[in-house]
């Protein structure tokens, strides 16, 4: 009987660990022309904020990012920037990389139907509870405001 009440205490416990987690915010945009050959969402993740500090480069923030190409075509990335409002009141923009290839590379080709992952890097130091609004900027006359998902 002991072995019982032990059991059920154990499981309860789980079960309200569980449903106690949350998960992360995240900002996202679907982007797509009407005849669905541009059809990706970029999303970004700012908990996944790293602050880097090494004496052999500058410091910089870097934040996860994905973009989900939902075409059949590949889709181009051709060094797109993010621009995001801290809470301060202060404008940062991501910076391009030296990265050729890997995660910290800014221009790539995302097949169709895959998932690309990127960082992208700030020479500003902040936390993910500083963000405000961030937008992605593809050109000059092509800037999109990301929308905040809490993920609750």
């Amino acid at each position: 009987m002991l072995h019982k009440k032990i059991l059920f205490i154990c499981l309860l416990a789980f079960t309200v660990s569980a449903s106690a987690q949350t998960k992360n915010p995240f900002f996202y945009e679907l982007i797509s022309n009407e005849s669905k050959s541009t059809n990706f969402v970029f999303g970004f993740y700012p908990s996944t904020f790293v602050y880097n500090e090494n004496k052999d480069m500058q410091a910089f923030t870097s934040i996860k990012s994905a973009v989900i190409n939902n075409a059949n075509d590949s889709l181009k990335w051709n060094d797109y920037k993010l621009m995001i409002l801290l809470k301060s009141d202060k404008l940062v923009r991501s910076y391009t990389t030296v990265a050729a290839s890997g995660d910290y590379a800014c221009n790539y080709t995302v097949a169709g139907a895959t998932t690309r992952y990127q960082f992208y890097c700030f020479h500003t130091k902040f936390t993910n509870e500083e963000i405000a609004k961030v937008w992605l900027v593809m050109g000059d006359d092509q800037i999109f405001p990301l929308v905040y998902d809490a993920n609750k």
